[in-house]
């Protein structure tokens, strides 16, 4: 089958371009013809389609004002994406499009230019930016909800997305854009939910059952053209390890301030700093910086546990399924879909306050609570593998495809 993958970014920015890359790989590897669409970065992995990918913009202090004021326009259409989709669609002439994210960077426009053609399109939801400007649902450290009756001024009223009036205004605009002209709506056959949480929240939305499958995301292997591991020796302290986005909407301050009562183990951090998140000095708290998936990996099996402070909703948690792939315990709050993955004193421990994760923390580092590694890894290979995904999402494809012929 030949099908067509399409996401914003070309590298493991996050872990919804992480499960996109190993999608992609996964596709190829049991056979089928895979294109890819995309936006140019300096930090893409090298692609034969590249030529078709839409120009950098961005929206951050790393962006010049031509590339931020391209890229809000982008939000909302994109000459330069319809020609370039277009131009693929002819070329390589898909069975199938998969979307993953397309707004902001690529412009959700492109949609109806595939519809066109009568191509079928499958989207893995992997946030709530189809239910509300706020794509976390989560502001001021609690779930933020008033944006999914369809309200979308209430993400401006609030600033509810990034503190900001301005962002919030452009927000809530796109938000009225796309709805009005059913740029989802009209065009998605089928959405893919990693959990049964994400999926209650776009039924709560409107979004028909009907058009929602749950398939899990996966455990992948070693990702093509990965580096060989470094050779180092392991540390020989105890420690707890986050792997994500370093700031204070991921709830790192919240570790930061667990691990000053726990005893007997250290806190590493993976992952980039963003938002300006400032470390205090604390010898307990060890920053590693981003680490490409070897290097993670190898930190993640000698950790006692993988942790993480967060609150959002995810729609899946893949973070958690990374710890158990490795055989490790994950310990978060009790937030979105972690529950879905982790059973209580099974595979880790989902909290319900920060006082209930330092006692487990601490029993752990005391050696008061001992987990099964090996049944932890051998459970989660058998029930997120990889034969498991692609014959519940070939499935999808293969239906979709001949309702069309």
């Amino acid at each position: 089958m030949k099908i067509l993958e399409i996401n914003k970014f070309y590298f493991p920015k996050g872990g919804a371009d992480k499960h996109f890359l190993d999608v992609v790989f996964l596709l190829e590897s049991v056979g089928h013809e895979v294109a890819v669409f995309s936006m140019k970065h300096p930090k893409n992995k090298k692609s034969k389609w590249e030529k078709y990918f839409v120009s950098l913009v961005g929206y951050t202090a790393d962006y010049s004002w031509a590339q931020k004021i391209k890229g809000i326009f982008r939000m909302f259409f994109s000459l330069e994406a319809k020609r370039k989709i277009n131009k693929l669609l002819d070329d390589f002439n898909p069975d199938i499009v998969h979307i993953h994210n397309v707004y902001h960077q690529l412009s959700p426009m492109i949609l109806f230019e595939i519809k066109k053609r009568g191509i079928p399109i499958v989207m893995t939801v992997h946030d709530y930016k189809l239910v509300s400007p706020n794509y976390d649902l989560y502001y001021n450290g609690k779930i933020y909800d008033r944006c999914l009756n369809g309200k979308y001024y209430q993400c401006f009223l609030d600033k509810c997305f990034k503190n900001s009036y301005f962002q919030s205004l452009v927000a809530m605009l796109e938000a009225y854009w796309h709805d009005f002209f059913g740029t989802y709506r009209k065009n998605i056959d089928l959405y893919i939910c990693p959990s049964e949480f994400a999926r209650n929240i776009l039924i709560k939305r409107g979004i028909s059952a009907d058009k929602i499958k749950i398939i899990p995301h996966f455990i992948a292997g070693k990702e093509k053209g990965c580096a060989g591991e470094e050779k180092e020796n392991s540390p020989r302290e105890k420690y707890a390890i986050y792997a994500g986005r370093i700031s204070r909407n991921k709830g790192v301050e919240n570790l930061i301030s667990v691990f000053g009562e726990v005893f007997g183990m250290k806190l590493y951090l993976a992952g980039e700093i963003e938002g300006g998140f400032v470390f205090p000095e604390n010898e307990k708290i060890v920053r590693l910086g981003f680490l490409n998936q070897i290097m993670l990996k190898k930190y993640i099996r000698n950790a006692e546990v993988v942790v993480s402070g967060s609150k959002l909703p995810e729609t899946f948690g893949l973070v958690a399924l990374e710890s158990i792939s490795q055989g490790k315990p994950f310990v978060g709050f009790n937030a979105g879909a972690y529950g879905e993955i982790i059973q209580n004193g099974r595979n880790g421990f989902i909290v319900n306050s920060q006082k209930e994760m330092i006692d487990i923390l601490n029993k752990i580092a005391g050696g008061k609570c001992v987990f099964d590694e090996n049944k932890i890894q051998r459970e989660s290979l058998e029930k997120y593998s990889k034969g498991k995904y692609i014959s519940q999402f070939e499935n999808i494809l293969y239906n979709l495809v001949e309702r069309r012929n």
